[in-house]
């Protein structure tokens, strides 16, 4: 079959006949032909109904977040109040025992581990006598990473946290959190096989949302609502600050996601946001790398809300900021991996715990780290491969936490290139250059970054990186933001918009978009199809459910 003019059939194998036969799954598809490898003529994705919770009995559920490799499904769970005896998940009708991780019992997390590769599992949540606490509900572990696969889908986003309701001078701190149902609702009507949010679940800044001209608001109409301020000198559930603390993140990864996402391995990439702070650097405050308050919160966050990366062969256990005591075996919190079978292997990766400060030897990740990426993009031996930052590539917005010197010039309101960037290092440029390098030395597969943090959507290939010619083009996506309102975009927040790096070479396919939206990637053997959706206020909200794609960016294997 030809996937750039033929629809995939329903038949015995495929994904839909498995779901249908199960009745487990959203009902008749009819998916786009996926790996199409010309922008104008590449189809976007076809959606089929959504598994998003209609007709299906959460019980006392709040959330559930899960992830899966080809053997291990591990789940984080919270529900409405705490629970007086342990829960289990059943996998296929076989016990896994819950683990709290909270001092109260609202919060838990299940590790299914030895399961059968490529295959749909049946999951359900019962007390500990059995009685179901929830309706049984699918999800498919990834094929074995020496498994042959056709095809996988992919759904990508950044900044879906926040909190509602904040409006100054008619402009929205936040998208409205009805908005934001309705984009996640269309982004996983196209049935993904995982899913991609790429740091920023939580904004709740504190020295850095009072250095600011709303400071007054944050203080005096935010933070009361949420119960007041939090106290930095102890962890965030200290009983001084843990209930204020659950209610904003309550506020927004359970009432986003609510159980949304039980049928699709989710991989939740940190950033700067999730460490309680913007990423700055004056002669007043530098919150990179994070202080104690912030590793603490958002190690806290994920342990009670959303999965940590599952193992990988090719991952090392040794990598930084894996060894703590509380992780689930073999998992890691800010380095991780999507290895689907022989099809597909991304690797995801913090860029804020571990940024420092050497000056000329200063880097963005660990040396570790960098040594990991390095070689996984050299291996070439899976048909693609990409990586996932939380700090994006190719462009900039002159922020300190960009890999590039440019800085916004306030007498101009432009980038300019400058050689005293308040706390920027030439290091991180310089680790910048190894890492475009060995992206661009792939010989048999394209050169593909998936990125976020930024809020705007873009796409386009890098050429040039200063004085290193690359041997390939290297594609770099920015998939969209699912939460910024009006104040967060950059032309609002730094009255100039992000661009490609003034020390770049770019062609662009689509210049950044002050949009909020998502993107769907169709990876095939033959090419990653990423079909870019975008809408933003005052378009009415109904528009969402019918959207095409702004742009479908083809990039073939050889490209």
């Amino acid at each position: 079959m030809d996937p750039r003019t033929e629809r995939p059939e329903a038949g015995p194998g495929t994904r839909f006949d498995r779901r249908r036969l199960l009745s487990l799954g959203a009902g008749a598809a009819a998916i786009a032909a996926w790996g199409a490898t010309g922008c104008a003529s590449a189809p976007s994705p076809t959606p089929v109904r959504a598994t998003t919770g209609v007709g299906w009995n959460g019980g006392p559920v709040a959330h559930l977040i899960p992830t899966a490799n080809h053997d291990r499904i591990l789940l984080k769970a919270s529900f409405t109040e705490a629970l007086q005896s342990p829960p289990q998940l059943r996998v296929d009708g076989r016990p896994v025992e819950g683990t709290m991780t909270d001092p109260q019992g609202r919060f838990w997390r299940f590790d299914a581990r030895g399961l059968r590769p490529g295959t749909v599992h049946e999951l359900r949540l019962v007390d500990r006598g059995g009685a179901p606490l929830t309706d049984p509900w699918p999800l498919k572990t990834f094929p074995a990473p020496d498994a042959a696969a056709e095809r996988v889908r992919i759904v990508a986003y950044t900044c879906a946290g926040g909190y509602d309701g904040v409006v100054i001078r008619g402009k929205t701190g936040f998208l409205d959190m009805g908005a934001r149902h309705r984009l996640l609702a269309r982004a996983l009507s196209f049935e993904p096989d995982a899913l991609i949010a790429n740091g920023d679940h939580i904004y709740w800044d504190q020295e850095t949302a009072l250095n600011k001209p709303f400071a007054r608001i944050a203080k005096e109409e935010v933070w009361p609502k949420f119960g007041g301020a939090l106290d930095l000198s102890v962890p965030m559930l200290h009983p001084r600050n843990a209930a204020i603390y659950l209610k904003v993140c309550d506020d927004q990864i359970p009432r986003l996601y609510g159980t949304r996402l039980r049928s699709t391995p989710s991989f939740f990439i940190v950033d700067d946001h999730d460490y309680f702070e913007n990423d700055e650097f004056d002669d007043k405050v530098a919150t990179l790398p994070p202080d104690s308050y912030g590793p603490a919160a958002a190690d806290q966050t994920q342990r009670l809300y959303y999965p940590e990366f599952l193992p990988d062969a090719n991952r090392p256990l040794w990598l930084p900021g894996g060894d703590k005591a509380w992780l689930p075996e073999a998992t890691h919190g800010q380095f991780g991996t999507i290895r689907y079978g022989t099809l597909l292997e991304a690797v995801l990766y913090d860029c804020r715990r571990f940024v420092d400060y050497k000056g000329v030897h200063a880097r963005i990740v660990p040396q570790w780290t960098e040594d990991w990426l390095v070689a996984r993009t050299r291996a070439e031996d899976t048909a693609h491969f990409f990586h996932a930052p939380s700090l994006p590539f190719a462009y900039s917005s002159g922020k300190l936490g960009d890999w590039y010197p440019d800085l916004l010039d306030e007498r101009t309101g432009k980038l300019v290139m400058s050689d005293t960037k308040p706390g920027w290092q030439t290091g991180w440029f310089a680790q910048h250059q190894r890492l475009v390098g060995a992206m661009a030395s792939q010989k048999k597969r394209a050169a593909v970054i998936v990125q976020g943090d930024f809020h705007a959507t873009a796409a386009g290939r890098m050429l040039r990186s200063d004085r290193l010619k690359l041997d390939r083009p290297v594609h770099a996506v920015l998939a969209g933001t699912l939460g910024t309102g009006d104040l967060g975009f950059p032309s609002a927040y730094r009255g100039v918009e992000s661009r490609p790096s003034l020390l770049l070479e770019m062609e662009q396919a689509l210049a950044p978009t002050e949009k909020n939206g998502f993107t769907v990637i169709d990876v095939t053997t033959d090419a990653m199809t990423f079909s870019i959706y975008t809408w933003r206020p005052p378009q009415p909200v109904e528009d969402i459910a019918t959207m095409k794609p702004a742009l479908v960016y083809a990039v073939p294997r050889s490209a």
